[in-house]
């Protein structure tokens, strides 16, 4: 957990450039750049720590261990984690190995709760790494930064809290954006190697903070249920129409006005 490579140009992440990363394969061709969630991180974080700190490695290490996982196409690239050793679990589930983790993506690991499809939020099983990344990328165009708030122990088991926060100035799923601040807030647990490597994290949050913000807006399509539902309002309200002035129905659709005609 080095401080950020300044070889870099990212004041918080390490292994971006540099002769350590001249075979690295990145999974969109280049290196990424963090201007823009760096920039909402400078102007929102509740801490700002001192050069050196603790507090400041730990988050260092953690934003460049989100940027290998969801930039770095191949395990063997990533310079913040122990290859063979590490594992991630969240909320207690079952955890996965390094492998797994770069498979499914950040987001379809830390969502993997089988509530949360029942509940129209989030399927991690119909998700892909691409399709969950341009899913928040296009709900949080401003980027979703994250923080440490406090460290409560240090190496070789690291234990902190963190805050992770973005604005909800696109949509998600089919709500609208609400422009609102969508944050949550977590304890994680971090065992690492001799080389500051992590060999084993373990996350503890509530996803309904997260989703609960996002599933705010009104939808900007129509589900099938309300859709039927406002055309049979529509139709009743023909039928009231009809009924109260006598007039013949002009079309046979509804059933109310069938009924009706028959009846007369």
């Amino acid at each position: 957990m080095a401080a950020a490579d300044s070889s870099s140009g990212d004041k918080y992440r390490s292994h971006l450039a540099g002769e350590g990363e001249k075979n690295t394969v990145w999974r969109h061709g280049a290196p990424p750049t963090f201007d823009t969630v760096n920039s909402l991180f400078e102007a929102e974080r509740t801490q700002e720590w001192p050069a050196g700190s603790l507090e400041e490695t730990v988050q260092n290490a953690i934003k460049t261990w989100e940027m290998e996982l969801s930039h770095k196409a191949r395990l063997q690239d990533f310079k913040s984690v122990s290859p063979g050793l590490f594992r991630l679990s969240v909320n207690g589930g079952r955890p996965l190995t390094g492998e797994e983790t770069l498979a499914v993506g950040s987001y379809n690991a830390l969502l993997a709760s089988p509530i949360l499809p029942g509940a129209g939020a989030y399927d991690a099983a119909a998700e892909t790494f691409e399709s969950s990344h341009d899913l928040f990328r296009a709900a949080f165009p401003r980027g979703f930064a994250w923080e440490v708030i406090r460290v409560y122990s240090g190496p070789p088991v690291i234990t902190f809290k963190f805050r992770h926060w973005g604005h909800m100035d696109g949509p998600y799923k089919g709500h609208a954006p609400t422009g609102d601040k969508v944050e949550f807030y977590g304890v994680a647990v971090l065992k690492v190697d001799e080389q500051l490597r992590a060999e084993d994290v373990e996350v503890y949050y509530d996803p309904g903070e997260l989703l609960g913000g996002l599933l705010k807006g009104p939808l900007l399509v129509p589900s099938a249920e309300e859709e039927d539902a406002r055309q049979l309002g529509e139709r009743l309200g023909e039928a009231a129409i009809v009924s109260a002035s006598g007039a013949a129905p002009q079309s046979q659709d509804c059933p109310f006005l069938a009924s009706a005609k028959r009846e007369e």
